[in-house]
């Protein structure tokens, strides 16, 4: 039975420690000496001890001197070449060692400090295997997962096998190389399971291996990877006790690099793991605002009535005399948060009858002892608005303040840059509300968001009732400061002839602009893919002639479907058009990836695909400009994403050199990063996109799911099966990316794929808005566990990472083979974990009482691992009778 503490450091030992010097993986059920680090394995990070894992994450950055700051010159020459910097070594004739006490060097020679490594040759050789770069001491290592990142600055690089024609290829040499224990170097190859080859793992120059050629570069941090998703980039192999870091350059061409990172990262730990260290500590109610402000500074509690019977020192909530429909929405949210607190601790001697809403022209204006919640720019604000932080503020849209000034202690002053700001205030005010007596936990609050636009995905509509609850939950996305919905081009479920809406896509388009009208805070979006008649990635010449000509691109009565499907949207108020081209675009030749023109008449007219689609492009901006202005577009082209480009033997390069200057500037192109689901971008990504679009793309963003799928795209289950235990049914918003992102994108507006509907996704979705509104503040599993806390309680939030923990445990166990261990201690594993699992269940469906939701959702993640196991344990049964006959 567990323990319903909300202390899991017993439980996360029990599963993991022994006493003595043994322990036990909890997923293998092996118990070994602490010691014996034979069978500590990179692909089983449960293998390894928690305390060693925790002391390896604990010790930061293994690089030492990671800045080159440390070192010295052998002589005063105006540039030498003969200097020693600790903890590293030069290999080659032409790397420097930079210094800004050298007059020859300006602050653009170094990112941080004043040293750094410079690189420079004027030719390379094709038989070159390593280049001339900067060689790291050993650095000691366990097997695991690591982060590596650095700064890196080029100029005219060249790939060294010019003479070939490639790509640079290994031209930015960035390696890895491991060594075992006795300082042997170990091979660097790794088996990808989702190719079934192996990749050099060793090369950690990914990010730059496919560009043509660099001109120029300027400082930027890259993440050193040899790969995308699903490949499971950071791993080392577990013969590995050292390594050493080579940053070189195998091509042509002048290279800097500074600050280099190198450590353990929290891939190697469950969410169980992770999440403890956020259980064990108490937050005041400003640590847990979702999405976290910018700026906050407590004030201490502030009682804003007491209950002495006198009705007339409620609180009152003041607008301006004309409020706009936002201000009045946000002042109708803040009475009914109130009025809820009031019903529930008064008792029926008191005669309340609502917190009242006036106007600050209003004939009867409260009394002096009562608390004024003042919203928006009424004229009790503009009489005190000279002590407010207002410049602070007035560059962002959609920024507010919340202030309590001392020489008005018993106001709240609530104010926005305009009446969606007001908005915004009011949903952070309401979470200081204490709900069990009549304290506000104040704080002054400046506060704006990152992203401008900050978006979601209905589900796809089975039913009325599905739509019906996707449109009852746009008010409560706007609570986490969502301000666009977007309707999906598969609405609704199952339908493939997008031409053709049927009547529960228009009822929910039309219902959903009504809502959104209603609020003024949240904008209708609308997505259609005129190829999606058509199945994924369909040969030219598999097309019978009815599919074929549903949609070209010359014929005028195509477009007209194409605008009046947009039509429904943007008569029910929509703000946002996204024209997709991905997925259903068929192709041509022995190859998906060659997108291309599929009727006579189109090849005819456009002679290819990029001329074809920046005509509809045009046709659609052109129509909205003249009926429809201010509609933002957006587009999604064939080759979304880095890797398809690379893949497309050279047609999306030549797709994007003849669009782009044939569409209008403004239109937003969509881009889902290196690969499908990008759990990691850098600014190589980003340099590489924006220069073949010529201006910043849009994210979409496909990770909530990435790390769980156990189908054939990729995640553990499917592909690492000894690292489940890291998955969540949760999955934060958890992807490394540039610091101040936001700047790296149009608008800015990022849009996250999943659908919203579900209590699972509503709790990734948190996450997202915390990350949208505040990327230098986000932490995803400090976000996922504010979502949990604030949701449902600190109780039924520790049950439910109890319960995805068990879950995914007996998930390992569905995953082993019979070369793991004996069946029979296998089964008994697995029935321990599906006992506990039970148990645990029963807990949740106490905690669950009022959100059955959730609770269904846990009772179908419940019975499919259960289901899992039997099906696993019968299989394995059959299989062993076989042998046994045989």
């Amino acid at each position: 039975m567990f323990n319903r503490s909300s202390n899991i450091s017993g439980f996360v030992i029990c599963l993991i420690l022994l006493p003595g010097f043994f322990f036990t993986n909890s997923c293998t059920g092996k118990k070994t000496s602490i010691h014996n680090q034979a069978v500590w394995s990179t692909k089983d990070p449960f293998t390894i001890p928690y305390q060693v894992r925790n002391t390896q994450e604990n010790s930061g950055n293994l690089v030492h001197n990671p800045s080159f700051e440390l070192g010295k010159y052998f002589s005063s020459d105006t540039i030498d070449l003969s200097s020693f910097i600790l903890g590293w070594n030069k290999v080659g004739e032409n790397v420097i060692w930079v210094s800004l006490n050298k007059k020859e060097y300006s602050e653009y020679d170094v990112s941080e400090g004043i040293h750094s490594i410079k690189i420079v040759r004027e030719s390379a050789s094709e038989t070159d295997l390593m280049g001339e770069g900067i060689m790291s001491d050993f650095i000691r290592v366990i097997p695991g997962n690591y982060s590596f990142s650095y700064d890196i600055r080029l100029e005219n690089i060249s790939s060294s096998t010019l003479r070939l024609g490639t790509k640079l290829y290994q031209a930015v040499n960035i390696r890895l190389l491991y060594y075992d224990k006795n300082k042997i170097p170990v091979d660097g190859k790794y088996y990808y399971p989702y190719t079934g080859t192996y990749i050099d793992n060793s090369f950690k120059g990914y990010s730059f291996s496919n560009f043509w050629h660099i001109d120029k570069f300027d400082w930027a941090r890259v993440n050193g990877r040899s790969y995308n998703y699903p490949f499971s980039e950071g791993d080392i192999p577990d013969n590995a006790r050292y390594v050493k870091i080579f940053l070189g350059l195998k091509g042509s061409g002048t290279m800097w690099i500074d600050n280099v990172d190198f450590r353990y990262s929290k891939w190697n730990f469950s969410t169980l793991e992770r999440m403890e260290k956020y259980i064990k500590q108490d937050y005041n109610k400003s640590d847990l605002l979702l999405p976290a402000p910018k700026i906050v500074k407590e004030t201490g509690d502030y009682s804003y009535f007491t209950n002495d019977g006198n009705s007339s020192q409620y609180p009152v909530i003041m607008v301006p005399s004309a409020p706009a429909k936002q201000t009045m929405l946000a002042a109708r949210l803040l009475k009914q948060r109130l009025d809820t607190i009031f019903v529930h601790n008064l008792d029926g001697s008191f005669n309340f009858s609502g917190v009242e809403i006036i106007s600050d022209r209003s004939e009867v204006m409260p009394d002096t002892l009562t608390t004024i919640f003042c919203l928006g720019r009424n004229e009790l604000f503009k009489k005190y608005s000279a002590n407010m932080l207002l410049d602070s503020i007035e560059q962002y849209q959609q920024g507010y303040l919340i202030s309590n000034l001392p020489e008005k202690p018993k106001v709240i002053f609530m104010t926005g840059n305009n009446p969606v700001g007001d908005y915004y205030a009011v949903t952070t005010l309401i979470q200081l509300l204490n709900k069990d007596n009549f304290i506000l936990q104040s704080a002054n609050i400046i506060d704006w968001p990152d992203f401008t636009g900050r978006s979601y995905l209905f589900s796809a509509w089975m039913n009325e009732e599905e739509m019906d609850r996707d449109i009852g939950l746009i008010s409560e996305m706007s609570l986490l400061k969502f301000n666009k919905a977007y309707v999906g081009y598969g609405q609704t479920r199952g339908r493939k002839d997008w031409y053709d809406p049927d009547d529960l896509y228009i009822a929910g388009v039309k219902n959903a602009g009504v809502e959104c009208e209603k609020t003024g805070v949240t904008d209708l979006a609308i997505m259609v893919n005129p190829y999606y008649h058509f199945d994924y990635e369909m040969h030219t010449d598999s097309l019978s002639e009815k599919l074929r000509y549903i949609f070209t691109h010359s014929d005028p009565e195509s477009l007209k479907k194409l605008k009046s499907v947009y039509q429904l949207g943007l008569l029910s108020g929509a703000k946002t058009l996204m024209l997709m081209a991905d997925d259903f675009v068929p192709h041509e030749g022995d190859y998906r990836k060659l997108y291309a023109l599929y009727t006579p008449e189109d090849k005819k007219r456009f002679v290819n695909l990029q001329d074809a689609q920046a005509y509809m492009v045009n046709e659609i901006y052109s129509w909205l400009e003249k009926d429809y202005p201010g509609t933002r577009l957006e587009f999604c082209p064939p080759w979304y994403l880095n890797e398809f480009i690379d893949k497309s033997r050279g047609r999306a390069e030549q797709y994007f050199r003849d669009l782009i200057p044939q569409i209008p500037g403004d239109v937003a192109i969509i881009w889902t990063g290196p690969t499908v689901r990008s759990l990691s971008i850098d600014m190589a990504d980003i340099f590489r996109y924006k220069k073949l679009i010529g201006r910043y793309p849009m994210l979409w963003d496909n990770t909530l799911y990435a790390r769980g799928l156990s189908s054939n795209y990729g995640g553990y289950p499917a592909l690492y099966p000894g690292k489940v235990k890291m998955c969540n049914l949760f999955e934060p918003f958890d992807v490394d990316l540039p610091e101040n992102f936001e700047k790296y994108n149009d608008g800015p507006h990022m849009y996250t794929n999943g659908a919203m509907t579900s209590e699972q996704y509503q709790v990734k979705y948190s996450t997202v808005a915390d990350y949208q509104w505040n990327t230098s503040g986000y932490d995803p599993d400090f976000s996922l566990w504010k979502t949990l806390l604030s949701k449902y309680g600190k109780e039924t939030a520790v049950n439910i990472l109890k319960f995805n923990d068990v879950y995914y445990s007996l998930k390992r166990v569905c995953l082993l083979t019979d070369t793991d261990q004996n069946f029979n201690k296998i089964i008994k594993r697995g029935n321990n974990y599906s006992n506990r699992l039970q148990v645990i269940y029963s807990l949740l469906e106490n905690n669950l009482k009022t959100n059955p939701y959730l609770f269904n959702e846990i009772t179908g993640f419940k019975d499919e691992a259960l289901q899992c196991f039997e099906s696993f344990k019968d299989n394995n049964s059959r299989s062993d009778q076989q042998s046994s006959k045989k």
